[in-house]
């Protein structure tokens, strides 16, 4: 998202100067002025650091850890009693060096007299757009302590699950190399080398080597092009990756796979059913919780399923009856929110659902990578073998030729 540097008039009198991302310039304006800012000099923002200035190792920019980080402080202060500006000034002292501008911007924003949502909204690439609307409902409900500390604990699990993931895709990933390098010297060295030995010998070659010569002719014929379309495609994936309609078709997508449908259900339930019960044992409202807690899943359906409940809240109704969306995939589940409403105890209720989910999560996801390590290493010998007699039979069958 660009990046514009702006100078403007504070309703004190002061001035200010910072940063805002937005989509366009106008919008940029827009925002500062819903700030009470007189805004009397904007432009984009200077140009990244050169590649070989930058933090190759991503200290330069905000990360999950760091989002964390500056959760618990700035959760933990507030549940002490501090004020969200005093807080902001704490934290901003022992904050990473990449979010420490951030914090100052949002320091001031928060002394102008702007909320801290709307502080945070300014600063897009550190805190995503969930994060923002969470913070927001705390804010209108006046449980923003408790919201930060639930948003917290939904950060800490997902991150636990990525690092998971990624430690155990590490020896997987390795085989897909080396079979792709391996895949490359074949059709790149051994394919160019044998393929005139059937010439003038009036035998064909066989057909690993003409599909091979094949597609190394193509590629050295029309790489750029090769290039230029792969970058366009990814550009144009990474465009319109989070856009509603595209997002709504993952989202779908996810719940008909049948092996990722499972994982999906089970990590979406148990971070809902996590900040839920954390609000509800604290005391929040039922449709403030709710409210705080739309915001957080990833999958559109579950997003719509907490925005419908929400609403069936407000006329009377109940959280089971208003999650209805859900009873394909999850009917035990709304079978315990249900029963947890009856006898009025259903922030432990989800609490326990959360611990289910995530670990029947996490031995999901543990069985997948067990068995996907197997499967890409026979799948890998597979194919790298069946080159190999297939070369090994052309090269013998070259020798028949010959004697």
């Amino acid at each position: 998202m660009p990046a514009f540097a702006y100078r403007a008039y504070a309703p004190d009198g002061r001035l200010r100067a910072g940063r805002i991302e937005a989509e366009a310039r106008e919008r940029a304006v827009a925002a500062l002025r819903a700030e009470g800012l007189q805004v009397f000099e904007i432009a984009p923002a200077a140009a990244a650091t050169a590649f070989w200035r930058r933090d190759l190792l991503g200290r330069d920019s905000v990360n999950d850890a760091g989002r964390i980080a500056f959760l618990k402080e700035f959760g933990t202060l507030l549940g002490a009693g501090l004020t969200v500006d005093r807080a902001l000034r704490l934290v901003e002292r022992q904050a990473a060096p990449a979010l420490r501008p951030v914090l100052a911007d949002l320091l001031a924003r928060v002394l102008a007299g702007a909320s801290l949502s709307r502080a945070m909204a300014a600063h897009a690439q550190a805190f995503p757009q969930d994060m923002v609307d969470a913070v927001r409902a705390g804010e209108a409900t006046g449980t923003l302590n408790t919201v930060i500390a639930a948003l917290t604990a939904s950060l800490e699990r997902r991150d636990a699950v990525r690092r998971h993931l990624r430690s155990a895709m590490v020896y997987p990933s390795l085989l897909i190399l080396m079979a792709l390098g391996t895949l490359a010297m074949v059709i790149g060295v051994l394919v160019p080398a044998l393929a005139p030995l059937f010439e003038g010998t009036g035998r064909a070659p066989p057909l690993v080597i003409r599909v091979a010569s094949a597609l190394g002719e193509g590629l050295g014929r029309h790489w750029p092009a090769l290039l230029c379309g792969l970058v366009l495609a990814a550009a144009g994936l990474a465009r319109a990756w989070n856009r509603p309609g595209f997002a709504g078709a993952r989202s779908a997508l996810a719940l008909r796979l049948p092996l990722v449908r499972e994982i999906v259900v089970g990590a979406e339930l148990g971070r809902i059913c996590r900040v839920l019960g954390t609000l509800l044992v604290a005391e929040v409202p039922i449709p403030d919780a709710v409210a705080a807690a739309r915001p957080l899943p990833r999958n559109h359906l579950f997003r719509a399923a907490l925005g419908e409940a929400g609403r069936r809240l407000t006329e009377g109704g109940s959280l089971a009856s208003g999650l209805a969306a859900l009873q394909p995939y999850a009917p035990a589940t709304l079978s315990l929110i249900a029963s947890g409403e009856q006898v009025n105890r259903l922030g432990s209720v989800l609490l326990h659902a959360a611990e289910m989910h995530e670990t029947q999560t996490r031995e999901r996801v543990d069985r997948l990578l067990a068995l996907l390590t197997p499967l890409v290493t026979v799948a890998i010998g597979g194919l790298i073998g069946g080159l190999i007699v297939s070369v090994m039979g052309a090269i013998l069958g070259v020798a028949e030729l010959t004697q």
